[in-house]
Order: C-alpha cells, then structure tokens, then sequence
C-alpha cells in the first residue's frame, strides 16, 4: 500500500510518501520550491546628466536566479552600458535626448521577461 501526504504552504510543496510493507514502513520528505513567475520589478530610471557619471540598478522578482540581463529593443543613451549579469546600468551619458529600450531578463531556467524603459537625459 503507498501514500503520499501533501501540505502545501508558503510557496512550498511538502510530500512525504510512506511505503507500508506489512508492520513496517518507510518514509521519505521531499521539498518542493514553487517560484512566483519571473518579472522586472524596476519600473523607472532615475535622472540622468550628460557629462555626470550614473548608475542604476535593475532588479528581477521571482524566476530562478541567477539572472541575464540584456537590451532587446532600442538602445540606452550614448555612454552608458548594460551590465549582464548584474543589471548595472552605468557610465556617463554624452548625448542629450529621449531614448525608449526594452530591457529582457533571462533566468538560469531560459525563462524571460521585458519591460520597456525610457531615459530622458537633458541638454547640460
């Protein structure tokens, strides 16, 4: 006869299966992680300077880390760049204007998420 006790609470599945051979049995638990589904959590980019230096951080909820940052669509502002695997974004603009950018996070699971970003960098 077998059977298998599950508790699921707090993201986590615990099954124990019991195995009963006459009298006697034998038990095992298993851990099972549930991860919320990947997402970019980063919603804006602060402000931005021609000839200043920045940096920014992007951050990822969720998935299974670690995660692969990369530009899908569009590009940053001249002088700054991409930092894939920590999300970095940082350097010294040398163009003043509007530029739009889709940001792609991979997790170490090949699972993506994208988020359309815009840096507004002013004339200095």
């Amino acid at each position: 006869m077998r059977k298998l006790w599950l508790a699921i609470a707090l993201g986590l599945v615990l099954a124990v299966p019991t195995l009963l051979y006459g009298q006697s049995t034998a038990t095992k638990t298993l851990t099972i992680t549930v991860r919320g589904p990947l997402s970019i959590s980063t919603t804006t980019l602060s402000d931005a300077t021609v000839g200043n230096a920045y940096s920014a951080t992007l951050q990822a909820a969720g998935g299974l880390a670690p995660y692969s940052w990369s530009i899908s669509t569009g590009s940053l502002p001249t002088g700054l760049t991409l930092a894939p695997s920590t999300g970095i974004i940082s350097g010294t603009p040398t163009t003043s204007g509007t530029f739009t950018f889709t940001v792609k996070v991979t997790d170490s699971s090949q699972t993506v998420a994208f988020l359309k970003l815009k840096a507004v960098i002013p004339k200095a």
